[in-house]
């Protein structure tokens, strides 16, 4: 009889690698067409009224994928999200509200 643990620790595990996902916005012409932008990226959201598709795509095939889905006879415009793009490191903003709030404190304080 095979014991499943060794077996189960015989098996290599690959390491689990993070895909870099990039949103993209997608108008079309109609609605009925939605479920087939699922097959492009995951559906993360989908308007009715306003027309566009939240898709997130993997950012390796980013490329080649926004020039497919602007061949689609349903497709308006396509806008690839810019947040990847923006500086997210907030310190030296958070140093310049602490000092603008010393400087008007400073300033109530010469006042009185």
């Amino acid at each position: 009889m095979v014991d499943i643990t060794t077996e189960f620790e015989k098996k290599a595990i690959p390491p689990l690698e993070i895909v870099g996902r990039t949103a993209i916005y997608v108008y079309y012409s109609s609605y009925k067409y939605v479920r087939q932008l699922s097959r492009f990226g995951d559906l993360g959201y989908s308007s009715k009224k306003v027309r566009y598709a939240l898709l997130y795509v993997d950012t390796a095939t980013l490329e080649t994928l926004v020039p497919k889905l602007m061949a689609l006879h349903f497709v308006k415009a396509v806008k690839v999200s810019e947040f990847d793009h923006l500086n997210r490191d907030f310190s030296s903003a958070f140093q310049e509200t602490v000092q603008a709030a010393k400087n008007q404190e400073n300033q109530k304080a010469v006042e009185l």
